[in-house]
C-alpha cells in the first residue's frame, strides 16, 4: 500500500499506488511545553540567496523485459551505478538494475520459506552489495532480511525493540549495527504516534533507544489529528515518522530526516549519539515537506515540489545543513517547461551533480532519466 500524497511518490507507504507495467534491459506544529516545534528555525541554517541552476535531462536509458513498477515505491542506488527499485509491497520484490537498464538481481522476501510476509518497506544497500530490507511478517515481530548482492537470501534479523511498533526506515553502519526508526503503538492513544528510534545489534538486540528533540511534539501533533502529520488515508499514523528517511554519509553517521516543513535532519553516530540537528527550508514557491531525499558521500540532495504547479527544486546541502547548490526545473507560463517530468527520484551522485529519475516513454516502458544542473 502507498500513502496517497501526490508529492511523495517515491516514498509512499499507505494507500493505493498507480501500477505501471514496466520493462527491464537495454540502453536506448503547535509548540509542546519546553519543546521547539517542528519547523523552528532556532539553530537552523538560513536559506542562502544562491542562483538556481536549470535542471536538464542529459541522458535517457530505455528498458525492456516486463516487471510491475510502482512509482510510489522506495528507490536507492549504490556506488557502482546500480539502481534498486521496489515493486508492489504486497507482493514485494526489489529489482537491481545496472546503468544500462539491465536487470542483474532480484531480492524477494518470499525466498525465505520460514514465514509468511505481509508487506515490506524501506531498504538499505551497503558498499559490499548486501541489501537490508524491513519486512513485516504475518505476526507482531518485525524483521530485517539480509540478501547477498546476487539477490539470494542470506539471513533474517529479528528486531527486538521491547515495544509494539511499526518501523519505517533503516540505515546500516559499517560495523553491521542498524539504525531503525519508526513509531510505537501506545496504549490509549489509538495511533502509532510516538517516534521510536533505536540502534540495534547485528542480531537484532536493541542496544540503545534514541530520544530525539522533536519526538514529543510530533507525537502530540499526531494524537491531536494535526493535518501536518496525519491524513484521511493515515488517520491512525504519524506521517512525519512514517515517511522518514535514513541513509549513511561518508562521516560514518546516519542521517535521519523527519517529513516536516521545514525538513528536520538528525546526524546519529553508531553509538546512538545525536551529533547535530538542523533543518532545511523548502524553496519560496513550495511549502510542502520534501518529496525525496538521497545522500552522496558528504552531500544531501532534497527534492521539493510545488503542489499546485508541480515545479521541482532540488537543494544540495552539506552535512551541517549549509546550502551548496540549488537546481530548478525551468518554468514557462507558470508551468514546468523542463523535460524531467517525473517526481520519482532514485539516485544522486556528485562531481558533477547528477540525478536519476524514474520515467516512462511513449510506449509506457520504464526509462531512467539522468538530469544535471546547467
Amino acid at each position: 500500500m502507498c500513502e496517497q500524497n501526490p508529492l511523495r511518490l517515491s516514498r509512499c507507504i499507505a494507500g493505493v499506488a498507480l501500477l505501471v507495467q514496466a520493462s527491464i534491459g537495454q540502453v536506448s506544529s503547535d509548540k509542546a511545553e519546553g519543546k521547539r516545534p517542528p519547523g523552528s528555525m532556532s539553530g537552523a541554517k538560513k536559506p542562502s540567496a544562491a542562483i538556481y541552476r536549470k535542471l536538464v535531462r542529459v541522458e535517457t536509458v530505455q528498458t525492456s523485459g516486463e516487471i510491475a513498477v510502482f512509482f510510489f515505491s522506495p528507490m536507492e542506488c549504490d556506488g557502482e551505478g546500480n539502481l534498486y527499485i521496489q515493486t508492489d509491497p504486497e507482493q514485494p520484490a526489489i529489482h537491481k538494475l545496472n546503468s544500462k537498464g539491465e536487470r542483474v538481481a532480484v531480492f524477494q522476501p518470499t525466498s525465505n520459506p520460514d514465514r509468511k510476509i505481509d508487506i515490506s518497506r524501506s531498504f538499505a544497500v551497503v558498499p559490499s552489495g548486501e541489501l537490508y530490507e524491513l519486512v513485516f511478517a504475518h505476526e507482531i515481530t518485525r524483521y530485517v532480511y539480509v540478501y547477498k548482492s546476487d539477490g539470494s537470501f542470506d539471513s533474517a534479523i529479528k528486531l527486538q525493540p521491547g515495544v509494539p511498533w511499526s518501523p519505517s526506515t533503516i540505515a546500516v553502519f559499517p560495523s553491521g549495527q542498524l539504525l531503525v526508526a519508526g513509531a510505537e503503538y501506545e496504549r490509549g492513544a489509538g495511533v502509532a504516534a510516538l517516534p521510536f528510534t533505536g540502534i540495534f545489534a547485528a542480531d537484532g538486540r536493541l542496544l540503545k533507544e534514541i530520544k530525539l528533540e522533536d519526538d514529543e511534539t510530533l507525537r502530540d501533533m499526531a494524537v491531536q489529528g494535526d493535518a501536518r502529520v496525519t491524513s484521511p488515508q493515515m488517520p491512525h499514523g504519524n506521517r512525519a515518522v512514517a515517511l522518514s528517511h535514513a541513509e549513511m554519509a561518508s562521516d560514518g553517521n546516519a542521517y535521519l530526516m523527519r517529513w516536516t516543513t521545514p525538513a528536520i535532519f538528525y546526524a546519529i553516530s553508531p553509538g546512538g549519539e545525536v551529533v547535530r540537528r538542523f533543518t532545511v527550508n523548502p524553496p519560496q514557491d513550495a511549502a510542502e515537506p520534501p518529496m525525496d531525499v538521497h545522500l552522496s558521500e558528504n552531500r544531501i540532495a532534497i527534492l521539493f515540489v510545488n503542489q499546485q504547479t508541480m515545479h521541482k527544486v532540488i537543494k544540495i546541502v552539506d552535512l551541517e545543513g549549509h546550502e551548496m547548490a540549488t537546481y530548478a526545473e525551468p518554468m514557462s507560463g507558470g508551468k514546468p517547461a523542463g523535460d524531467v517530468n517525473s517526481l520519482a527520484l532514485g539516485c544522486y551522485t556528485q562531481n558533477p551533480d547528477r540525478f536519476t529519475f524514474l520515467g516512462t516513454g511513449d510506449d509506457q516502458r520504464v526509462q531512467f532519466w539522468i538530469a544535471e544542473g546547467r
